[in-house]
């Protein structure tokens, strides 16, 4: 269940079958924008893909599918991404330096869907067309969003942790970054799904940055200000994994019930030893590889992408671990020509 290898092995067999940079700076140079005029299925095309970050399995289930659409659509993909999701301006420093490297089409996880509308406007103007994947921006100039329903995957959440809690006791949210479109959605629609629950007390949300350090702090601080909670949602993979630690390390396994959002390595871990109870998993590989065929399908001039896809979630328990469907969800990166043809 070692994900980097096997990212590894994925990079390295695309460098022998198609074209991928992943660049460290944020590229500025003097190259000119893309032409107005469509490029033909001959021309290799430069696709900029930028995460909101570049550490986390997500983010790099994401690139795995960007490449595997990289291979199919003859793109090089640029990837580079913040050092952290919380760092704004260096996302919007990263993309105005592919811009000026003259890209074709920019695939983007916006870091904040306030901030970086003025980013994609200045790129739509200059004729380079933006997809937006996983958070998206408050304007209707990208050609496509794709992502998971925020909204209605933590509604699943408030569904099952009702079920987990026969309707009743004390919840806390561990959120990560208030002004994020993630974060924002996953958060309301859990208050909203928890309303079905009158017996359910919401008690707390917390922010971490998407630090597991920091949601492991937020976590102690949530026990210590109320020692009988009994459920968190943990809505992204570094507050599933602090949360998850805290929990473990004081033995509370199955007393509170944890449900998170993805399905990194260590959340399967604690998943499988019962610390977690439910993940709710969504596809990030299909949204890298949707994103660069979008950006191809505009650029090449073969039609107009949906405005909105829905990469769909799913709800991952001891109960269905093992079933196929599963598996190909939790482990994307095993499998990515199987998964491209999904």
């Amino acid at each position: 269940m070692n994900y980097r290898p096997l990212c590894l092995l994925a990079v390295a067999a695309f460098a022998l079958t198609g074209c991928i940079r992943d660049t460290t700076s944020n590229g500025a140079g003097n190259a000119p924008a893309p032409s107005a005029g469509k490029k033909g299925a001959n021309d290799t095309l430069k696709v900029a893909v930028v995460p909101k970050g570049t550490t986390h399995e997500f983010w790099q289930t994401i690139k795995a599918g960007a490449e595997e659409a990289g291979k199919e659509v003859n793109a090089e993909i640029l990837w580079n991404g913040p050092k952290s999701e919380t760092n704004i301006q260096d996302q919007i420093d990263i993309i105005t330096g592919y811009a000026s490297q003259g890209v074709d089409g920019v695939v983007m996880a916006a870091t904040d869907k306030s901030a970086l509308i003025a980013t994609v406007e200045k790129l739509d103007g200059q004729g380079i067309p933006v997809v937006t994947i996983d958070s998206g921006v408050e304007s209707d100039v990208p050609k496509s969003f794709i992502a998971t329903d925020n909204r209605a995957a933590a509604a699943l959440a408030a569904k099952e942790m009702g079920r987990l809690m026969d309707g009743k006791g004390k919840v806390a949210i561990l959120s990560f970054l208030k002004g994020a479109a993630t974060s924002d959605e996953r958060e309301e629609g859990f208050l909203e799904g928890i309303k079905a629950f009158p017996g359910i007390t919401v008690v707390a949300t917390e922010y971490t940055d998407s630090d597991s350090a920091k949601a492991r702090d937020k976590m102690e601080s949530l026990l210590t200000a109320h020692s009988d909670i009994g459920g968190v949602l943990a809505s992204n993979e570094p507050n599933v994994v602090g949360a998850a630690g805290v929990i473990d390390d004081r033995k509370l396994a199955g007393k509170i019930k944890l449900i998170g959002f993805d399905a990194s390595e260590p959340e399967i871990a604690f998943l499988k030893k019962g610390v977690v109870q439910a993940m709710v998993v969504q596809d990030p590989f299909k949204m890298g590889y949707e994103g660069v065929k979008a950006v191809a399908q505009i650029v090449r001039g073969q039609g107009t992408p949906q405005k909105r896809i829905d990469t769909g979630a799913t709800v991952v328990t001891k109960d269905n671990l093992t079933m196929p469907e599963v598996d190909r969800l939790l482990y994307p990166l095993k499998k990515p020509q199987a998964r491209a043809a999904n």
